[in-house]
């Protein structure tokens, strides 16, 4: 059989005071290593509450994937065409502007960007 996490025991602590119908669980995770961590969670039942930690295990993993694969990727990029942009804009016309044109379009872009992920990383 192959090796994976397990919760290997559950436990309904309390119930919620907060939002009625829920009920707080506290579940014993078993790791690959044979390490064990107890993780609370809130939920509707049993199942519920462990797949709230199963949906925020996910999350993170795909979070985690994004900034450091895809972010440095998009702006590579953003980079390279830029580049050739300014490149090509200042070979093949004879209006050398448009490269300067091309330079804040794209910084525009870069702006708009930066300031997303800092509204985005307030919020956590």
């Amino acid at each position: 059989m192959k090796d994976r996490r397990r919760a290997t025991d559950g436990k309904l602590i309390e119930k919620s005071k907060s939002n009625p119908g829920y009920y707080k669980y506290q579940f014993t995770i078993r790791e690959i290593d044979g390490s064990e961590n107890i993780v609370p969670s809130y939920g509707v039942d049993m199942t519920d509450a462990l797949q709230r930690i199963l949906k925020h295990e996910r999350k993170e993993k795909l979070n985690k994937v994004y900034v450091n694969k895809v972010e440095p990727t998009l702006m590579i990029v953003v980079l390279v065409g830029w580049l050739i942009s300014v490149g090509l804009s200042t070979i093949y016309t004879t209006h050398p502007e448009y490269a300067f044109y091309g330079t804040m379009g794209v910084m525009s872009l870069v702006l708009l960007y930066a300031i997303y992920n800092f509204y985005k990383n307030l919020n956590k």
